[in-house]
């Protein structure tokens, strides 16, 4: 029987794992670790699971991502606009170029899909 080409977030293989403190922190030392169980041959498609320890930076958003918070909370504050916050079981999307500054007061946990470019998939 063969695997199939379903990928289950969290559960199939990790095809990468990046681990690192955020460059430039607003407060605190975040570090976040970035798990992809799915990147498309184009490079231009992924999702994964991303935490993140306590703190703040500004991000200013290469690709439109699609966000599930699964544990903890955060808060995006947008440049110039709105600050949302986004707890366990919300879902939100951030459109591609997007500056905002990302606040994680404990711990955040999150399942991710983003896209840096949608032709062609």
């Amino acid at each position: 029987m063969s695997e199939g080409k379903i990928v289950n977030i969290g559960k199939s293989e990790v095809i990468s794992h990046k681990s690192a403190p955020k460059v430039n922190p607003k407060s605190g030392d975040p570090h976040a670790n970035n798990w992809t169980y799915f990147e498309h041959s184009s490079g231009n498609f992924k999702s994964g699971i991303w935490d993140c320890t306590a703190g703040s930076w500004e991000h200013n958003h290469p690709k439109l991502e699609f966000c599930y918070i699964v544990e903890g909370s955060v808060k995006v504050v947008e440049k110039n606009g709105p600050t949302h916050v986004y707890n366990a079981g919300d879902s939100f999307v951030v459109p591609k170029g997007t500056p905002v500054t990302w606040i994680v007061e404990e711990y955040a946990k999150k399942i991710f899909v983003s896209a840096a470019h949608l032709e062609g998939l």
